[in-house]
């Protein structure tokens, strides 16, 4: 199994989690607690090194695109020792190895699961100090930075960061979850930061076609009352593999207002799907969601 994306489960833990739902006043102590639980427990099965699943292809490359300018930009002529990322989510460690070869100096990575946690060290090689993880749930973001500060070699949480990112983790919280986390990323950045973060795109409930490689189980489910609804689905690996996974869903109104509530400027917002060079390298894969919105991208930026 791998993660991509969405909660993805295989038959096991499937039955226990389709009931689930989480509304705007639900419990969400226990959702993140069966989702510690379950990253825990198949955390090897998610390691990956090269693309597999559809969003590596569709909606990761459009993070790392925004990336560059970013990480190859210096904020004055004396600034030549790279930048210090924060990826919050950071599952296996991913995008945090991404981030390392296209120039970032330092990644620190944060995870609610100790064994995706353990399983990023082991893909990085543990003695890089490049690479920093710790264990800590996404909305105990600043909590977290600063009890391992000493460890993560930073003075304080707050202001550490030139950059901050978050690849698919606001589909597992509701919408109070996320507006807190995006609040506290405003907090840990430097003035003039950026953060970025990728979604399932809110359209995608109406995108439950059988046939579909990215679909979800939500016929008859209205944009609006869904909200903060805990949706099941399948995404597709490059090699067949039909995978389960989960999304909270949001509307688009819900990320504008988090932005703005935190503070932050919008730099850029983009739409990610298949594109034509996609259709030209595997066009069998890709036909069932070419012409879809699949994922939405916003590139943020804290003012000086």
């Amino acid at each position: 199994l791998l993660r991509c994306g969405g909660d993805v489960l295989d038959n096991e833990t499937q039955s226990s989690n389709d009931a689930d739902s989480i509304d705007a006043n639900g419990d969400d102590n226990d959702s993140e607690t069966k989702s510690r639980d379950m990253y825990n427990k198949q955390a090897s099965n998610w390691v990956r090194t090269e693309p597999r699943c559809l969003s590596d292809f569709t909606g990761r490359p459009v993070v790392f695109g925004m990336l560059e300018d970013v990480l190859n930009a210096q904020h004055d002529g004396s600034d030549s020792k790279g930048k210090v990322v924060l990826d919050i989510g950071c599952g296996e460690g991913y995008c945090a190895r991404k981030v390392i070869e296209m120039g970032a100096s330092k990644v620190i990575g944060s995870d609610i699961s100790k064994e995706m946690i353990a399983c990023a060290l082991s893909t990085a090689d543990g003695d890089d100090d490049r690479f920093k993880y710790y264990e800590s749930a996404a909305g105990e973001l600043l909590k977290g930075l600063n009890d391992n500060r000493d460890f993560l070699g930073i003075d304080s949480a707050e202001g550490a960061f030139d950059v901050a990112i978050a690849v698919f983790l606001f589909n597992y919280l509701t919408t109070n979850e996320m507006e807190e986390v995006i609040l506290q990323a405003f907090q840990a950045l430097k003035p003039g930061g950026t953060f970025i973060f990728s979604v399932p795109h809110p359209s995608m409930i109406f995108c439950h076609d059988k046939g579909a490689i990215f679909r979800l189980d939500s016929e008859n489910k209205g944009y609006y009352s869904s909200r903060n609804e805990k949706i099941t689905g399948i995404i597709s690996t490059i090699d067949g593999t039909s995978l389960n996974i989960m999304s909270i869903h949001k509307t688009l109104s819900d990320y504008i207002t988090a932005i703005f509530s935190s503070g932050f400027e919008i730099v850029d917002i983009q739409e990610a799907g298949v594109t034509e060079e996609h259709m030209i390298l595997h066009p069998e894969f890709f036909e069932s969601v070419k012409d879809r919105p699949l994922h939405l991208v916003f590139k943020l930026k804290k003012p000086y």
